[in-house]
């Protein structure tokens, strides 16, 4: 489907097609390691990434310093790898 969509979308450049899926695409979703880290902090009374959280999740298509230093945008880090979650969490 995707195939076809570009061939649809044929005349468009590769910027046009960037652009047009950033702007329906958040850059920053709330993702479980995210998530575990800021609990983790705050249960020392850290509350310092909850709100970094909170800010960042105000405006999640807008690229932002304190989010890309957090790491954010990136894949999640090793130790959250041994993250298990259901769907009742």
């Amino acid at each position: 489907m995707y195939l076809l969509r570009l061939q649809r979308n044929a005349g468009d450049s590769e910027a046009d097609r960037k652009r047009r899926m950033a702007s329906v695409n958040p850059r920053y979703v709330l993702r479980n390691w995210m998530a575990e880290s800021a609990i983790r902090k705050a249960e020392r009374n850290d509350f310092s990434e909850v709100w970094l959280l909170q800010q960042v999740l105000q405006r999640p298509f807008q690229m932002q310093t304190m989010a890309e230093r957090a790491g954010y945008a990136q894949r999640p880090p090793p130790w959250a790898k041994e993250i298990k979650v259901s769907c009742s969490s």
